[in-house]
This record gives structure tokens, sequence and C-alpha cells, in this order.
């Protein structure tokens, strides 16, 4: 379980869903937006949510928490989060955790276009 603070308040959720928090966020303020999105969290022992703004000018913190009950299955909620547009794509790795890199490259080396001195 970890923390996330935010706006002046402490919600407790998941690792999942607090990882992809710190994913998506920075990732809608890179392309300059801001989006809601709402987190499970946890209120007392019992389930709930909040909605948070993310992106420009929204800070968060996330940490660990000491938590001692069973954790609860938040793996939808951050699926949906990684789901998001702007959430970025996972770079593949191989077993022995190389990654596995794919250059998306078109090189127009055709001599009909080139210019001439």
């Amino acid at each position: 379980m970890k923390i996330v603070s935010y706006a002046g308040q402490q919600l407790v959720t998941t690792d999942d869903v607090a990882d992809s928090l710190v994913t998506l966020p920075a990732a809608v303020a890179k392309e300059g937006e801001a989006d809601a999105v709402e987190i499970p969290i946890l209120v007392g022992g019992r389930e709930d949510c909040a909605d948070l703004v993310i992106g420009v000018g929204n800070d968060l913190l996330v940490g660990p928490h000491e938590f001692h009950d069973p954790e609860p299955d938040f793996s939808e909620h951050a699926a949906r989060l990684q789901a998001h547009r702007l959430y970025p794509e996972t770079v593949e790795t191989d077993d022995d955790g190389a990654h596995d890199w794919h250059l998306d490259v078109d090189l127009d080396i055709d001599s009909s276009t080139a210019t001439q001195h």
C-alpha cells in the first residue's frame, strides 16, 4: 500500500494505482494538459474513491504506507489509469532485463530528392 499526498490531503491506495498515478500525471503534464481521474482509496479501512485533477500545476507525492490487513484488489482501476491516451507505452525487456528497442525511422535516401549544388 502507498500513501498519496495531494492538495493537502493524504490518500491510501494500492501500489499499482499509486505507481500508475505517478506515471500518468507526468505524461499529461508533458503534453501541457490536465485531466480529471478517479482513483480507489481506503478511508478508515473501507473502500472509497477520490477524484483528482492531474497534469500541469498539480503536484503529488507518493510514498510507502504501512498496512497490515489484506490489500484490496484495485487492479481494474490501475488498468483504467494505464489505458489513458497519454499513458506511456511500456518497453518490453528480454529475460535478462535488456530492453528490446524498436525504432520507427523513415530515412528517405533516394538520390532523386537530393539537392544538387
